[in-house]
């Protein structure tokens, strides 16, 4: 059987999804599948209430842990 393993990746404090390889140091040719407008803290609380386990939060680069917290908060353990 197949399961969902919820992600949450984050860059620049948003829940992203990025095109593979594109993220680099320099910042320089950074591309975009999808930037929500929902909060992580959001997403892991929708995980909780749908009693999704195992999921894992991202931090692509700097400026994430604030929202990392909050995601982490609303889906403790």
């Amino acid at each position: 059987m197949t399961r969902f393993r919820p992600c949450i990746d984050l860059h620049e404090g948003q829940v992203k999804q990025i095109v593979g390889g594109t993220l680099r140091d320099d910042g320089l040719g950074l591309r975009e599948n999808f930037v929500s407008s929902e909060s992580p803290a959001s997403f892991a609380a929708r995980y909780h209430a749908d009693a999704l386990p195992g999921g894992h939060v991202i931090k692509l680069g700097p400026g994430n842990d604030d929202a990392a917290r909050a995601a982490l908060a609303a889906y403790p353990g």
